[in-house]
Formats: C-alpha cells, structure tokens, sequence
C-alpha cells in the first residue's frame, strides 16, 4: 500500500496481487485507517491472481463503510479483474470503474475528484 499523487490527487495505491483471501482480508482495517487518517478517498486496486471469497467481501464492505463515514465517496479503480471476479466485486461496492492499466485507473480517479469540485 502507497499513497501516490497523479495530477495533484493523492491516491491510496494498493496491490494485493497474488495474495490470499485471508491475508487481504486483514489489510482492510488498514486501508480504512490510512484513508480516514490521510483523507482519500480515490483507491486505485491491483488486483491480479488474488483470492476472493465471503470473508474477503466482508472486509471489503466494513472497511468501505468505515472510510466513507470520515472521507465520503469513495471512488475505486480495479486492475485485473475479469469474469465472475468481476460480478462478485461489483456486489461489494457499486462505484467501481474496471481499467484496462495504471495510467487509464488513474486517471479515471482524477476525473472522479475533479467532478466534485
């Protein structure tokens, strides 16, 4: 996990690729607390070959909730994922854009925070 600028927005940059379900299921709580601590609310996702199952979903809607309280939207971009991966995350949180690469995710992020200015 990093935070990273791009076009003068920080973003929370986290890459779970390869990692099991339960090993990204104990690093929501943090991201929670980075995004609450640093106010980002723009989350760019790697996520190739990484686990995906009930636990991991859960996390992933407590943390969400848990940021949304303190930074507001939350807007998410997803590298690989595809398929049914792509349904299930999709059930977690409604707002996600599926980018093909880094450069398209980020700057989807940026267009997302400069709308709400």
């Amino acid at each position: 996990m990093r935070i990273i600028t791009h076009r003068g927005h920080k973003i929370l940059a986290v890459d779970t690729s390869g990692l099991p379900s339960e090993e990204i299921a104990t690093l929501h709580p943090i991201l929670a607390r980075t995004a609450i601590d640093h106010k980002i609310n723009l989350v760019c996702n790697f996520i190739n070959d990484s686990g995906l199952d009930f636990a991991r979903r859960r996390s992933t809607r407590d943390a969400v909730a848990r940021a949304r309280t303190e930074v507001g939207r939350l807007h998410s971009a997803f590298i690989g994922l595809c398929g049914i991966r792509k349904l299930l995350a999709n059930a977690i949180q409604k707002e996600h854009f599926y980018a093909a690469d880094r450069e398209e995710a980020l700057d989807w992020l940026v267009k997302q925070a400069e709308k709400r200015r």
